[in-house]
């Protein structure tokens, strides 16, 4: 590949260089408060300043964040950009009742129970604890805006956790990352991963799904869902749960075969252990044509691998404008074509690659 950039191209690719570093910045000083300092902000503080000032919640929420992170947003005119570019549009006071008649935790009783390594147990986001609600949203000038909610009142939600560790629970981020792929099930649906079987129950309430096959490689976590969680599912009969390792299950399917209709792979617990199984999955899945396929959080995995592909993209414009181009070789010639190679779809595409 070479890119040859004119002058004024060149100056919007040194513009989408620092969004980029931005971007950077933001979700690393956004994940490291919620991280480290979630439960800073109490309600007294946060009515504080909404009564005093008069000011919606959610932005004196994110004023007090940038406070805590160090920002001097009316003596600092940077950091007054930064805030007005990330934070403020990050931070958003979230309403209880939209995620607590969420039918799963509606219909599902969840008793404490410890299996091996794994417990399942209630856990709770206290009164204005900082928690990531959804995956970032991207702009048209790509800037990256995370989402950060809190609650006023306190939120419990069912959890599995692994040595201590949560691995899946049932809260706002879970429920509105998988409501696309829910909506996208129909027919006869396959699922790598199963948690606590949310996406199992509610794609299995869906008149277009047939039937929902499980795959999940830990006897505890299958043993935990059958006997506590399964019996309450109202469309058990439409559910199959299979013992076996999603990436050897997957490499098993035939290219020609005509099984399922819909696949969903949820078998990460984040961008940071789940972008190279995400990218091993997308291949070995790449040989089955007539299918229609979702990946959890795929457009947060699709960021991280964004990052990578610019900065080669980016030292490949500094380095390439003079040398020659043989007959086959890609030429990016605009800023137009640059922006599609990093692109979701431009991503997705070398995602697929077997190579």
């Amino acid at each position: 590949m070479i890119i040859k950039l004119d002058e004024f191209d060149k100056k919007r690719l040194e513009i989408l260089n620092d969004t980029m570093l931005n971007n950077g910045e933001a979700m690393d000083l956004l994940a490291n408060y919620v991280t480290k300092n979630e439960r800073l902000i109490r309600p007294d503080m946060l009515q504080k300043i909404v009564g005093g000032y008069d000011m919606e919640p959610s932005l004196a929420y994110a004023m007090l964040v940038a406070s805590a992170c160090g920002m001097e947003i009316n003596e600092n005119d940077a950091h007054k950009q930064f805030f007005d570019d990330y934070i403020m549009r990050s931070i958003k006071k979230l309403d209880a009742n939209d995620f607590a008649g969420d039918p799963y935790l509606r219909t599902i009783k969840f008793p404490q129970k410890t299996l091996g390594d794994w417990e399942l147990k209630m856990l709770s986001y206290a009164p204005c604890e900082a928690f990531v609600f959804d995956e970032p949203v991207q702009t048209s000038d790509f800037k990256e805006i995370p989402q950060i909610g809190f609650f006023e009142e306190e939120f419990s939600f069912p959890a599995v956790l692994q040595e201590g560790r949560e691995w899946m629970a049932v809260k706002p981020s879970e429920i509105l990352t998988m409501q696309p792929h829910i909506e996208n099930a129909h027919g006869n649906v396959l699922a790598f991963g199963l948690g606590l079987g949310y996406f199992a129950f509610m794609a299995s309430g869906k008149k277009s799904v047939k039937s929902v096959t499980i795959v999940e490689k830990d006897p505890k976590i299958i043993e935990l869902f059958n006997s506590d969680l399964l019996p309450q599912f109202p469309n058990a009969q439409k559910i199959k749960v299979v013992e076996a390792d999603a990436f050897e299950y997957a490499e098993s399917l035939s290219a020609e075969s005509n099984e399922y209709d819909y696949i969903f792979t949820d078998i990460w617990h984040d961008t940071a252990d789940g972008l190279a199984m995400y990218l091993k999955m997308r291949r070995l899945l790449s040989k089955i044509p007539n299918c229609e396929f979702g990946y959890w959080i795929e457009r947060s995995l699709l960021s991280r691998l964004r990052y990578t592909v610019f900065a080669q993209l980016y030292r490949l414009a500094k380095t390439s404008v003079n040398k020659q181009v043989a007959d086959d070789e890609l030429v990016i010639e605009t800023f137009q074509d640059f922006l599609k190679q990093i692109s979701d779809n431009g991503l997705r595409e070398i995602a697929g690659r077997k190579s």
